[in-house]
Order: structure tokens, then C-alpha cells, then sequence
């Protein structure tokens, strides 16, 4: 045994202790010699911390923090692209465009925690001029990143004929699609064949794959491969007041041309045009509340099909009520939900189980009790049901029906807001998205 550890002849003499000492030397990881932080991280933590990062402002700030956290933010990997922006989620919405009864017309207001953003990125100052005589530009619709605008007297002013007709009634008009962030707009053209019917909405709807769509996930649409619907009113040439809804669908064309997709209706019977009313878009589908019906009119945005929903008289009330309300997306879970003013001035979001399909209050805030103390509060408020002006997914725009006091509900606190910028405006209001990543920064 001795043996085994004395030197060979012609060989250096090699201690024991030394190769064990560099043996642990190599092994060892560099380590800084003073202290450490967040840029010590390697970069697949990096990523983990990234995507806790709460909205679309905040990531853009760290984006600008140095070279190696841009690298990462707007990376060219499809994997971390998606998971970023499932990590987004709804707050890729940092505002919503709120259709102004004045002078305005349509006001971008920003949301609580984006406020840093720069509003002159959301302007609409480059919209087409309209014809002298004309109507304004109106907001439609709104999805991902694009606006949908209409005009509602062009027909007529085309046709060098007076406005006579009803200003509620809106007959298939022209519209033009924007992008906000690139400033680039496309018009569409009324189609001939449709002049005469009356309008029950217009609607961006998802187009197929394009290069401008966003890699990893997210809304499949930009200005190459958006498509809308415009949905009519046909009235039953047997009866006066009764009719069937038509869908006309048109999808962006290769060469930046418009053409007719398709159509589809079925003999599904609704009311008069009057008394049908844009209620709502939840799980993929487009929904219109009709007075003194025991339905819903239903349409489903992906097989382009009407249908007649019933819902409880418990969530939308009784047909005689007519009493007015709305239907909202669900949060992460996708459950559609209504929200409802009842007869006593409860506000009451109710939810559908996916499992049995039924409706459960999941909500419910007393709005005579919870608006005391309010800044022009007056105790004449709430002798009668309170109106619902707008709705989104997080807040719900409520005023008296004795007089127009505006007020907002956070849906997930269940609080009541009269000072933010939000309450201003009386008309509707359409959620904005960002693109991620975006084509330029749009913080102040």
C-alpha cells in the first residue's frame, strides 16, 4: 500500500492535498466579489420576474431601464411572446374611448393605473374629413387595436337627398376602419344592395391569420384581415311590426379591397326596429335585448348564426318590465354575465355556471345606500329605477333616471366613483387594446 503512493522515476513528485485544493477551485462558481442585485440574475429568472410585471406601461418603462432588458422585453422569442402577453391579460386594455355628446366626440380616458400614458398616441385628429352638410364620424365598435366608424347620413347626402328620416334609425352607411397607434385608416363603402334596410349595429369582428397578427396568441386582427358585420333589419312585408335580422359579412381582401363574404338569417322573428336594442358581446356573441319578448336575439360572431336565447326573468326581468340590461365578458373563467338595475335600485351582476348553465347572483351592490356622502347627491335620487349608461368589463357607468348624475361602479371592489374622468361622458364606451409588442412607446 506504501508503494501505491511513491512518485514513479522520471516523474514530478504530485501531492494530494494541492489536486484536492484545485480540484475545488475549478468546481466552484464565480461569484461577485461585491454585492449583488437584480442584473446578476441570468436571464431565464429575468424572464420569470418580467412577467409578473403588471401592465403594458410598466414594461415599456422597463424596456427603457437598459440594453439587456429591452433585449429580453421585445424579444423575438414566440414562446415568451405568448406567455407575456397571457400574463397581460386584460391589462393590454389601458383605456377605453368614450363617445362625447359635446364638442369632443371621442374621448380616449385611461384607466386608473395608466395614467402616465401619452394621450396624443390615442388621438383621432386624422380620421377622413367628412362631406360639407355631413354628420361626424361615430364610433361603432372597437377590437384589439382597430376602431370602427360609420357615418350615419351618408347615404342620403350621396343621394342629394334632404334628411327626413328618423336620426335613430340608421341605414347601411360608410364606415371607416382606423389604427390609433400607426395613425393608418381604411374606408369602406356603403353596399348598394343593403341602402334601404335599417341598421341594427356594426361589428369588428376577428379576421384569419396575417403578418401583421401577433405571434403566440392574442386577438387575430390588424388592418390586413379584419372583417366587420353589419347586422339589418328586415321588415315582414305580411306584417308591420315584425321583421327578421340579416347579417352581412365583409372581410379585408388581399389587394386592400373590400368584398361580400357572406350573409346569413334564417327565419328567426323579432319586434319592430324600435324596440330592439344593442344589449352586449360575451363568449364570442353578439347580443340585443327586445322590449315585451321573452328572448334574446342571439348572434354567433364565429358561424355568423341569429338564435333566440332565453334567459331568466330572475337576471333580465320580465318582458312587461322591460327593464334594461347589459351583457359583459367574463373574466379568466370566460363566464358571460349580466348586469342589471332591479326594480328596488340593486345593481346585480349575475354569472352563468359553465358546468349546469344556470344564473347565480355573483354580485350585488344597493345603489341608494352606497351613493350617500357623493358630492351632488340629492335624496329625490332612486324614487325610481336607476339607468346603466355604459358597461365594460370592469366598470359600470350609472345614472338616476330623475336626472342625469353620472356615477361609476368598480365591478370588482363594488365601489362607487364620482370623480374620475370616466363619469363625464353619457355615451358609450369601447375598450382599446395594445398591441404587444407595440410598434412604438406610447408613455409619456
Amino acid at each position: 500500500m506504501r508503494a501505491r503512493w511513491m512518485a514513479t522515476k522520471g516523474s514530478p513528485r504530485r501531492s494530494r492535498c494541492n489536486y484536492t485544493r484545485r480540484r475545488k477551485k475549478r468546481a466552484s462558481p464565480s461569484t461577485p466579489s461585491g454585492p449583488t442585485g437584480v442584473h446578476h440574475l441570468p436571464d431565464h429568472l429575468l424572464e420569470l420576474v418580467l412577467l409578473r410585471v403588471g401592465t403594458p406601461v410598466a414594461l415599456l418603462r422597463a424596456a427603457s431601464t437598459c440594453k439587456r432588458w429591452r433585449r429580453l422585453i421585445f424579444t423575438d422569442d414566440e414562446a415568451f411572446l405568448a406567455r407575456l402577453r397571457r400574463s397581460l391579460g386584460a391589462a393590454r386594455v389601458p383605456g377605453h374611448y368614450h363617445v362625447d355628446d359635446g364638442n369632443n366626440g371621442h374621448v380616449f380616458v385611461p384607466d386608473t393605473d395608466s395614467s402616465a400614458l401619452d394621450r396624443r398616441h390615442f388621438s383621432l385628429d386624422f380620421l377622413p374629413a367628412v362631406p360639407r352638410g355631413s354628420l361626424p364620424w361615430e364610433l361603432a365598435d372597437s377590437r384589439g387595436g382597430l376602431l370602427l366608424f360609420h357615418r350615419r347620413d351618408a347615404v342620403y347626402h350621396r343621394m342629394g337627398s334632404v334628411w327626413e328620416g328618423d336620426p335613430e334609425y340608421l341605414h347601411f352607411p360608410d364606415m371607416v376602419v382606423c389604427d390609433p397607434l400607426n395613425r393608418r385608416c381604411q374606408g369602406i363603402l356603403y353596399w348598394e344592395a343593403m341602402w334601404s334596410y335599417r341598421c341594427l349595429g356594426l361589428f369588428l369582428l376577428d379576421g384569419a391569420a396575417a403578418d401583421d397578427a401577433p405571434a403566440g396568441g392574442g386577438s387575430s386582427i390588424g388592418m390586413s384581415n379584419f372583417r366587420v358585420v353589419a347586422v339589418i333589419y328586415e321588415s315582414d312585408v305580411f306584417e308591420d311590426d315584425r321583421g327578421a335580422p340579416r347579417a352581412c359579412v365583409f372581410s379585408s381582401g388581399g389587394d386592400g379591397g373590400w368584398r361580400q363574404e357572406s350573409t346569413a338569417g334564417g327565419d328567426v322573428p323579432v319586434p319592430e326596429y324600435a324596440s330592439i336594442s344593442f344589449a352586449g358581446r360575451a363568449r364570442s356573441s353578439l347580443f340585443w335585448r327586445m322590449e315585451h319578448e321573452g328572448a334574446v336575439l342571439a348572434l354567433d360572431e364565429a358561424a355568423i348564426q341569429f338564435s333566440l336565447v332565453t334567459l331568466p326573468c330572475t337576471v333580465v326581468g320580465t318582458p312587461e318590465e322591460s327593464s334594461a340590461f347589459r351583457v359583459i365578458g367574463g373574466d379568466d373563467d370566460g363566464a358571460a354575465r349580466v348586469v342589471r338595475v332591479t326594480a328596488n335600485n340593486d345593481l346585480t351582476v349575475f354569472r352563468q355556471l359553465q358546468s349546469s348553465g344556470e344564473w347565480v347572483v355573483e354580485k350585488l351592490l344597493r345603489l341608494q345606500q352606497a351613493t350617500c356622502g357623493l358630492p351632488g347627491r340629492k335624496e329625490t335620487y332612486f324614487e325610481r329605477p336607476a339607468k346603466l349608461v355604459a358597461t365594460t368589463r370592469r366598470h359600470v357607468l350609472v345614472t338616476p333616471e330623475e336626472e342625469t348624475w353620472i356615477f361609476s361602479v368598480d365591478l370588482e371592489r363594488l365601489e362607487v366613483d364620482r370623480a374620475h374622468e370616466r363619469n363625464r361622458y353619457a355615451g358609450a364606451a369601447y375598450p382599446f387594446e395594445l398591441p404587444w409588442p407595440p410598434a412604438g412607446s406610447v408613455a409619456g
